[in-house]
């Protein structure tokens, strides 16, 4: 089954740990695909040998089986940045 695929901004980079506490934390229907049994998870590239002030790695994105769980994460998240 093909992945999809969801860039995260580097601006973002530095929510990745609390990004990934809070998908963790999430109901197994909400971070579970209902329909594929696939969680979504975060996934950074390699790390870099020589990051400088930056982060150790130079891309990171949301990895889902399909749209919808993806879509389904990122709602969540978008609800709980809403109430912060």
């Amino acid at each position: 089954m093909a992945k999809v695929e969801r860039a995260i901004d580097p601006m973002d980079f530095s929510s990745i740990p609390r990004t990934k506490d809070f998908i963790n934390s999430l109901p197994d229907n909400v971070r579970f695909c209902q329909e594929h049994g696939g969680p979504v998870v975060i996934r950074e590239s390699e790390i870099s040998l020589n990051p400088g002030a930056g982060p150790p790695f130079a891309k990171a994105a949301f990895i889902a089986c399909c749209e919808a769980a993806l879509n389904n994460v990122l709602s969540a998240i978008a609800m709980d940045n809403t109430r912060r």
